[in-house]
């Protein structure tokens, strides 16, 4: 199957018109990626960031004691590795750089875009308003992350669980009036266990043992990777 190339699914381009898309396309490359296949070590040197076409990549450092935590997923539409660019953006000695954290496909056929850091700067120094977009994306992600390390911080695993059940919900149902209150909802898991664990700061049997705490509260039901909310209301009473 030949992978996508349609890089206007990146929110940081969106804006732009076929031929900024094409310019950037030109000195860039697309990557089919397997599930489990690394993108990049936080040992190699900086490159250039990259966005996410199709599937799903975690970007995650492992800990002195072996420990992996998942920093962010990102999705179809998101990029990730722009924070060195950034950092070091007057300092033209990139190659003496590496990346901040790994990064992994976690779906089959994760389509993803590299763009190679020099020629990206050239180009934006050519055009202003590709960093007011990518200032408007870094305060998103901002305060994502805030959000993340605040829960972590502060909330235990079971209202973890539940605001990421809940987020779940919302992006399956953008339009919040389709959301079923008092009926069934059904969330399909994209990631696996040992990764949700790690997205929420704990470890699997934690995370086993919540899951069962809302099934034998019949809130949820879990069938695998599908989870059956049969009680939102109850649900969202573990976020208050």
């Amino acid at each position: 199957m030949k992978p996508s190339n349609d890089i206007s699914k990146i929110f940081l381009f969106s804006g732009l018109n076929e031929n900024e898309l094409q310019l950037i396309q030109d000195f860039s490359s697309i990557k089919t990626y397997s599930k489990g296949e690394i993108i990049f070590f936080d040992t190699e040197p900086y490159l250039g960031f990259y966005g996410v076409i199709e599937g799903l990549v975690k970007i995650y450092k492992i800990s002195k004691e072996g420990r992996e935590h998942i920093i962010h997923l990102e999705y179809p539409g998101c990029t990730f590795a722009e924070v060195p660019m950034f950092e070091k953006y007057s300092d033209s000695r990139f190659q003496e750089l590496t990346y901040p954290a790994n990064s992994m496909a976690i779906e089959e056929n994760t389509v993803v875009i590299k763009v190679p850091v020099k020629p990206f700067l050239e180009l934006t120094n050519r055009n202003t308003d590709i960093y007011l977009k990518m200032l408007a994306s870094f305060a998103k992600r901002l305060r994502f992350l805030n959000t993340h390390i605040e829960g972590i911080t502060l909330d235990d695993v079971t209202k973890r669980l539940s605001k990421y059940l809940l987020t779940e919900i919302e992006k399956e149902h953008p339009n919040r009036q389709t959301i079923k209150e008092k009926q069934e909802n059904l969330i399909e898991l994209d990631i696996s266990k040992y990764d949700l664990a790690s997205h929420l700061g704990t470890i699997t049997e934690t995370l086993s043992r919540v899951l069962k705490k809302l099934q034998s509260e019949d809130i949820i039901e879990v069938h695998g990777k599908r989870i059956v909310i049969k009680n939102l209301a109850s649900l969202k009473n573990y976020i208050k």
